[in-house]
């Protein structure tokens, strides 16, 4: 059933009124009984059609379908209605409600309704904003056959949209130089069984000694065992700050809703790529936190849930489960801007022993810089723009790479050689 504002009349409905009122004055003026009358029929013709559209409102069964199936960050979807009537013949014209708008589409689409016969509609909806909307409700404006009144009414029903950052085929899909020596040979390992150089750690108190690996024992001159994910597929940790203070153009909305930043969703789409791509290579990507809070995890079998993933993040949102600690030459990507002392100072000890190492350091494209002050006085309170970023990845040994995040993403990841055979 559909909930209505009162009736109006139309911009024709209000030049008949006013001309009915002209006729009616001019009657008056001139004793002209006709003159007076017929001003009278053009006021209450409106008058009369304003009383009929009270009970008059569309009764509607409305079906929603997108495609593609799931949105794209930044591009296009097209929406098809299908509408079918349950009461008489009328026009209508709808707007789609977006809730990334904040309410109905600036697109309308005028349609004819006949009782029995579904009626469609088609709306292209543009640059997209990741997240999982409800799309809806439908609003539709019943103008009555003459033009001179109309209702707006609002047809209950959602349907869910799903926009997930752009993901960037970059026909790269081979062991990515990133994962380094030591993870090629674990893949090789998984893939052959072969057990001549396997991973191996320190021994911990309550390792079994059935996996005391004895050779590398003897090269450390200390206790090794061999990793329980030995014959697993390789890892890469990919590392992305979701608080707010992080991005230096996040902007929050009333009441901290809205929260957003173009550098973040940049960040998001790089991640996205490259562990989408690596899943192509056969290879495990977990997504992070600097704390080490697990954000979302991929693999080759997994890559919608891990968009789907991606697409419920929100920054400042609760942290996640804590992700397993980092393996023995893991490789870690971090995609950072700026950061607190103390996350970086996380950051730095995420660095598995032997693992390769690469910083990208986004900088926000309208110029933005870090203003942000501790408010409690505590030096690892204190932020650190992407430039003291950079330098303190640098002298810590990570291979830095600086972007800006209006760079084209492709051009970024092929650049930084992350994706090279």
């Amino acid at each position: 059933m559909a909930l209505g504002q009162a009736p109006r009349p139309t911009a024709r409905g209000a030049g008949v009124v006013a001309a009915g009122v002209v006729v009616v004055v001019s009657g008056v003026l001139l004793d002209s009984t006709p003159l007076v009358f017929a001003g009278l029929v053009l006021v209450l013709l409106v008058v009369v059609v304003l009383v009929s559209l009270v009970v008059r409102r569309p009764d509607l069964d409305v079906a929603r379908r997108f495609s593609p199936g799931r949105g794209v960050a930044g591009w296009s979807v097209v929406e098809t209605l299908s509408l079918t009537p349950r009461g008489r013949s009328q026009v209508v014209v709808l707007r789609e409600g977006l809730p990334w708008r904040g309410g109905p589409s600036a697109e309308s689409a005028t349609v004819a309704l006949e009782p029995g016969r579904t009626s469609t509609a088609v709306f292209r909806h543009v640059d997209l904003v990741r997240g999982r909307h409800r799309v809806g409700p439908l609003t539709v404006d019943l103008v009555e056959s003459f033009g001179v009144g109309r209702r707006r009414t609002t047809v209950p029903g959602t349907h869910e949209l799903v926009v997930v950052p752009e993901v960037l085929d970059l026909g790269l899909a081979r062991e990515s130089r990133a994962l380094g020596d030591g993870a090629r040979r674990q893949r090789g390992q998984s893939l052959t069984g072969a057990e001549d150089d396997p991973v191996t750690r320190e021994y911990r108190r309550g390792d079994p000694m059935r996996r005391v690996h004895w050779k590398a024992s003897a090269r450390h001159d200390d206790l090794m065992v061999r990793q329980e994910e030995q014959h697993g597929l390789p890892h890469v940790r990919l590392v992305l700050p979701t608080s707010l203070g992080s991005w230096d153009d996040a902007t929050t909305g009333p009441g901290g809703a809205g929260r957003h930043s173009d550098a973040f969703e940049w960040a998001l789409s790089v991640v996205a790529t490259l562990a989408v791509e690596w899943g192509h290579a056969g290879s495990v990507a977990l997504l992070t936190t600097p704390d080490g809070d697990l954000v979302a995890r991929h693999d080759p079998e997994t890559t919608t849930a891990f968009l789907d993933a991606l697409a419920d993040v929100v920054l400042d949102d609760p942290a996640g489960p804590p992700a397993p600690p980092a393996a023995a030459r893991e490789p870690v990507v971090a995609v950072v801007s700026s950061l607190r002392r103390r996350d970086l100072d996380v950051l730095l000890r995420s660095r598995a022993v032997g693992a390769s190492a690469v910083a990208v350091v986004v900088s926000p494209t309208l110029g933005f810089t870090h203003t942000v002050r501790s408010a409690t006085g505590d030096a690892r309170d204190a932020p650190l723009g992407p430039d003291e970023v950079a330098a303190a990845l640098r002298s810590s040994r990570w291979r830095v790479v600086e972007a800006g995040a209006g760079d084209a993403v492709a051009d970024v990841v092929r650049g930084a050689g992350l994706l090279d055979g």
